[in-house]
């Protein structure tokens, strides 16, 4: 029943972010003229029939299951005080942390009017922040946790002392009062006392420099994991499918906390131009491209198709994460829908290499030159369920990115996500409030 739904909440969730990323990106991304939209989409009708799929099946993978989660918390006031996006290996022990900084404007609002993932909260509840989430990452995610210091004390009690490194001292702030709740410096924190740093919100002191010390929780805690000594219990997984989606958040941190843990916190950039932020709101940018590229390298699976034109899975040879969040961001503004991403170690092709499976697929993207450079083709011998090509960076993107063509400017790199009805209704049975292989090659930083 469950399963249904889930599918059906995707289905839903998939037509109403193409719909609404149509009219956006039509308006907006002069780069679409150069792509055959309506054709991809008369492509895409016929390639889904029964028929057609037999003709161009190839042996294929399916995308492996990554279960993923919101961890969100919340003051004693019950403002939005830490938020991250989770994620379960496909072997269902350890994953991925991504986190998310509480005052990043959202997309899609007026100018000069932004409004922040805590504002969201505060003003719709639960239920707007996954929506929020989703949209600034592509993607369907399975649970939502919305915990108060008790309650997130618990869910990370399996992690023992976490020992971290403060930059600053960690304060919070009752009706006018700051009252210091770490010092700066070394420290080891119970549980309870890591869930109070978490849950610390001084509304006289900026976000960014709140974020750190939430870097610092987390890290804690990753070392305190290690590699899963914890007598944590991983999830169930199925050969071919991957991990099952827990029940509940506690059985999803205890199949997190039962295998090593990667790091993330996306990088936040403040608004503070009097065009974009003339009340002097303490509101932060994001890069989509940096974005979308974690979140499909933890959650392949979570990952929704936004847009009517190609699926992509990318590998990045090259250690250094500026080039896959290049390539993401580029294959974002030329509306293609990213949906795994891997760094591999190999060693990189002299020229870009796009694998495909049909003669449609590789005429649509032939145009992804004009943001990649120059490409080179090759007849794919097996393929990834829900992916149209594979493309495989090479020395010719380095190149490219010293010279040649990059996205337009004046598109916010924000606006490159979808957007969710506001109807859209959430799987109630999948939510929890509790306020009162393919390798997936996950980057870690």
């Amino acid at each position: 029943m469950v399963s249904n739904q889930r599918d059906r909440l995707g289905q839903t969730l998939a037509e109403r972010r193409r719909r609404n990323t149509l009219i956006a990106f039509i308006s907006g991304l002069v780069v679409l003229l150069l792509l055959p939209v309506s054709s991809v989409v008369a492509w895409r009708a016929v390639r889904d029939s029964k028929a057609a799929q037999e003709v161009i099946a190839l042996p294929s993978r399916s995308m492996p299951t990554t279960p993923t989660a919101i961890f969100a918390v919340v003051d004693e006031s019950n403002r939005l005080s830490a938020l991250s996006v989770l994620a379960i290996d496909t072997d269902g022990a350890g994953g991925s942390v991504m986190i998310i900084p509480v005052q990043v404007a959202i997309a899609g609002t007026p100018d000069g009017q932004p409004r922040s993932l805590s504002d969201v909260f505060t003003e719709e509840g639960s239920e707007g922040l996954q929506r929020e989430v989703q949209n600034m990452t592509n993607s369907q995610i399975d649970l939502l946790s919305v915990t108060d210091v008790d309650d997130t004390g618990a869910l990370i009690a399996r992690a023992g002392t976490v020992k971290v490194d403060f930059s600053d001292n960690v304060t919070d702030s009752e009706q006018e009062v700051t009252i210091l709740i770490a010092p700066k410096g070394k420290n080891s924190f119970s549980p309870i006392e890591a869930a109070a740093v978490l849950a610390a919100l001084n509304v006289n002191l900026e976000d960014q420099r709140r974020n750190p010390a939430i870097r610092s929780i987390w890290d804690g805690i990753a070392v305190a994991v290690d590699t899963g000594k914890l007598g944590a219990t991983p999830v169930p997984v199925v050969p071919d499918v991957g991990a099952q989606v827990p029940p509940d958040m506690m059985t999803f941190m205890s199949a997190l906390f039962a295998g090593p843990i990667n790091v993330w916190q996306i990088a936040a950039t403040p608004i503070d131009d009097y065009e974009n932020n003339p009340a002097g709101l303490d509101v932060y940018e994001y890069d989509a491209g940096e974005v979308v590229m974690v979140m499909a390298s933890m959650a392949p699976s979570a990952m929704v198709a936004v847009f009517p034109t190609l699926n992509v899975h990318f590998d990045s040879p090259y250690p250094d994460l500026e080039v896959s969040r290049q390539a993401s961001l580029r294959l974002l503004y030329m509306a293609t829908n990213v949906m795994l991403v891997r760094q591999v170690s190999e060693t990189p092709p002299p020229v870009t290499i796009i694998r495909y499976s049909d003669e449609m697929d590789k005429s649509i993207a032939q145009s992804l030159s004009l943001m990649l450079g120059e490409l080179v083709f090759e007849r794919a011998t097996e393929g990834i369920e829900g992916v149209d090509i594979q493309i495989i960076l090479g020395d010719s993107f380095l190149e490219f990115l010293k010279s040649g063509a990059k996205p337009d400017p004046n598109i916010d790199p924000q606006d490159l996500v979808a957007r969710i009805a506001p109807s859209t209704t959430l799987d109630t049975a999948k939510v929890s409030t509790d306020v009162t292989t393919v390798s997936t090659g996950s980057v870690g930083t």
